[in-house]
């Protein structure tokens, strides 16, 4: 009489790893779709100290892949290249252990656009080697090893994606900075979305519950879950739009230092600021910079590309305030839409069909700003191991961002999803939504 219990337990192991397989071929297959329209000449392009050429981020996560799953786990594995060990490591000023200068000195981050070689063919090869040594493995590792396999291979996967839109934001900037503003790629066509309706929502207010439950996929910063308590408030339904950044621009709102805080008129004074990043006024009209090329500015869309700074003294201009985290994240778990994230083909921030009641876009579109300070939560513990300290060490000098944007992976973005940022930093895809108390 055959063993049924034994069969099922062999195909839910069969299942696991196509399952794995397909998520790792995905986020692979994903990171090359999106260097594809560009040359070997960009892939060399670092406009920005703290930001890194798109070849890096191809050889970083590939070492990540092969330093955290191949060598630990996959038995007779040898590096692709021993000099890539230190040369595509983690490469935060902040963190020692950086060894692939010439003697040994730290490969700094403005250096990163110095590494004409090895070549983007060569990287491209490195790639494969590690990609098919990895599929290699997730069919060969035993049993009683495949959950350590398949969780240090996840982790590498959440690397590669959040990677995929630190490549977009970094190419962004660096054809910008290109005086031929050069596209990233053609605006796939699509409809825009009507004029966004002024609209709110109400919440009560009381004893919430906030994080990450511990089954679901995220971060370790997003949990545990926990209760907070909060007074009756409103949310706007959708983010500030940049017809309304506009006309707080328009209005003068730059020059008037009552509505900024000491440090974001310092930061202002001393980088220029007089409207968000990529726009310009040209013959009287505004112009925006985006990856689909120049266009004029849509008043209809969110507001993006604005520091915590910006965001903050909008607020204060329009009588309201920016969103505790937590009263986010209850609005969000009830919103069912998801704004325009990576995988739409639309990498700008777009004017939402405001359908039904609302919230809209709390998922996608811009990363929205909190008022809320970057802290581990009650009950939280550092994880030991590989993801020790990643979110860890930032816990400080960083504000909280919500939500996700055009350029976030879907699985990504979701009503825990917490970001941050240093609240003068205006490169990502930032926006934010009002918010004031009942």
């Amino acid at each position: 009489m055959p063993d049924t219990h034994l069969a099922d337990s062999l195909d839910a192991g069969s299942d696991r790893r196509r399952s794995l397989t397909s998520r790792f071929q995905k986020a692979r297959g994903r990171t090359a779709e999106l260097v594809a329209p560009l040359s070997p000449e960009d892939l060399m392009i670092q406009s920005v100290a703290d930001g890194a050429p798109a070849k890096w981020h191809l050889a970083h996560t590939t070492w990540l892949f092969e330093t955290t799953v191949l060598i630990p786990f996959s038995p007779g594995y040898r590096p692709y290249d021993p000099h890539f060990l230190d040369l595509f490591q983690a490469r935060d000023e902040r963190i020692e252990g950086h060894s692939g200068g010439p003697g040994g000195k730290p490969v700094r981050a403005p250096a990163l656009r110095l590494l004409s070689r090895p070549s983007a063919a060569d990287i491209m090869r490195y790639r494969d080697h590690v990609n098919g040594a990895v599929l290699h493995l997730i069919d060969a590792a035993e049993d009683g090893l495949f959950d350590s396999v398949a969780e240090h291979i996840n982790i590498a996967i959440a690397h590669e994606r959040r990677h995929q839109e630190r490549l977009l934001t970094h190419i962004k900037h660096a054809f910008w900075c290109n005086p031929l503003h050069p596209a990233y790629e053609s605006a796939p066509d699509h409809v825009g979305g009507g004029t966004p309706p002024d609209a709110w929502v109400e919440h009560s207010g009381g004893l919430v519950e906030v994080g990450r439950a511990e089954p679901q996929p995220g971060f370790d910063h997003e949990s545990p879950r926990h209760q907070v308590f909060l007074k009756p408030f409103r949310l706007a339904a959708r983010p500030v739009s940049c017809g309304e950044f506009r006309a707080f621009v328009e209005a003068g709102g730059y020059g008037e230092r009552s509505l900024w805080m000491a440090d974001g008129w310092e930061t202002l004074r001393a980088e220029g600021w007089s409207a968000p990043l990529y726009w310009e006024r040209r013959e009287g009209a505004w112009q925006i910079f985006t990856l689909h090329g120049q266009r004029p500015l849509d008043p209809n869309e969110p507001v993006c590309h604005v520091s915590w700074y910006e965001a903050d003294a909008f607020a204060r201009w329009a009588g309201k305030r920016l969103p505790v985290e937590a009263e986010w994240e209850t609005v969000a778990a009830r919103c069912e839409g998801m704004g325009n994230l990576l995988g739409t083909g639309y990498r700008h921030p777009r004017a939402g069909s405001y359908h039904g009641k609302g919230p809209w876009q709390m998922c996608g579109d811009v990363w929205e700003w909190t008022r809320s300070a970057f802290a581990p939560y009650p009950g939280y513990r550092q994880p030991e191991g590989l993801d020790e300290a990643v979110h860890g060490r930032f816990m400080s000098n960083r504000m909280v961002l919500r939500g996700g944007s055009c350029v976030t992976p879907f699985d990504h973005a979701g009503p825990w999803t917490r970001h941050y940022l240093r609240p003068d930093m205006r490169l990502s895809f930032t926006g934010f939504r009002l918010a004031e108390d009942a």
